[in-house]
């Protein structure tokens, strides 16, 4: 077999290891979610990757997990977001052209679910009594709402569950913060480059901006929880840190024009459309390239193959010899 076996993640990845979860005081704590189910997909998932010649990875975060579980580096490249263009500020509407809050999710994606629960009975409520005009609104858009999250609709206190929208751009544009309190998860988080193409900042958690950050918010991490500066919007660790960006960014114009221009900048750093993806036909052309070399110094993954294909061949033979026995069985009774 002579061609470049790839594998994307993305397509398949089962989310694993931390969690974020307020706890009764409003501050977030790290909980593990692996359960036998979760690391028995886990470790099918892990045994694929390391079958294959390329893996392309959404993130340095994923990237550096692999490398915990002894994934050569050399299989592996940085497959990201491709955005074709950045907004120049007359692009996009501006702050006062915008009113209300947003947040967006599929709803067969339990983060989403989560984090759309958290703001129903954790945080809207906060924000809205701190905003001077109750009038404000949260709209919520995502494909296959359940019942329960329907019913969470209420005119009064203005948070709006829509489901599904054809034009989500078109929204975005109309909102001037886009909220994602999401407390587990992996990969690069659509919403939030959604958001920002559309000049929209975004609130959200250290796991919602896993694989989004630059160096210099890296460093400013290093000295606070919360992080406000460095990053289009504000990555926060509690909910009440959470509640304080989510009121400024709505109503502090300089802040928020900051944010936006922030935002556009890193998708033009991180996700930029041309450079990835000359990342990516380099790497596929070095792995047709070096394929042979690859296979013969990646024991692991020589290892599985040969165990997969063991299995495979047995696997046939029972067949063989079940449906023999089968035919014989008939003959006899006839």
């Amino acid at each position: 077999m002579d061609k470049v076996m790839a594998f994307d993640p993305r397509e398949n990845h089962h989310e694993i290891g931390d969690t974020l979860l307020p706890s009764k005081k409003g501050n977030i704590t790290v909980i593990n979610r692996s359960k036998e189910k979760s690391y028995d997909t886990f470790l099918r998932e892990l045994a694929s990757i390391h079958r294959s010649d390329l893996v392309f990875v959404c993130s340095p975060k994923e990237m550096e997990l692999l490398r915990s579980w002894n994934v050569p580096t050399s299989k592996m490249t940085l497959a990201s977001f491709f955005c074709t263009s950045t907004l120049s500020p007359i692009d996009v509407p501006s702050f006062h052209e915008r009113r209300d809050f947003v947040t967006v999710g599929g709803f067969k994606h339990p983060p989403n679910v989560d984090s759309v629960k958290v703001l129903c009975h954790e945080i809207w409520p906060r924000i809205r009594n701190k905003l001077p005009n109750n009038d404000v609104r949260l709209h919520i858009f995502g494909a296959y709402p359940t019942q329960e999250i329907l019913s969470l609709h209420d005119d009064e206190s203005g948070f709006l569950v829509h489901g599904r929208i054809e034009d989500l751009d078109s929204e975005l544009r109309k909102r001037r913060v886009l909220l994602a309190p999401l407390r587990f998860g992996a990969g690069i988080k659509g919403k939030i480059v959604d958001g920002w193409r559309c000049g929209c900042p975004v609130v959200t958690t250290p796991i919602g901006s896993e694989g989004m950050l630059d160096e210099d918010y890296k460093k400013d991490s290093e000295h606070t929880n919360n992080v406000y500066g460095h990053w289009g919007g504000a990555v926060v660790r509690d909910t009440d840190a959470f509640v304080d960006a989510a009121v400024e960014l709505y109503t502090q114009r300089s802040m928020w024009n900051k944010a936006q221009l922030m935002g556009n900048d890193l998708l033009r750093k991180l996700f930029n459309m041309e450079n990835n993806f000359h990342l990516v036909q380099a790497a596929v052309r070095d792995a047709m390239a070096e394929l042979k070399q690859r296979r013969m110094s990646d024991t692991v993954g020589a290892i599985l193959w040969h165990q997969n294909m063991r299995c495979t061949k047995y696997f046939s033979k029972w067949l063989e010899l079940k449906e023999t026995m089968k035919s014989g069985a008939k003959s006899d009774q006839v």
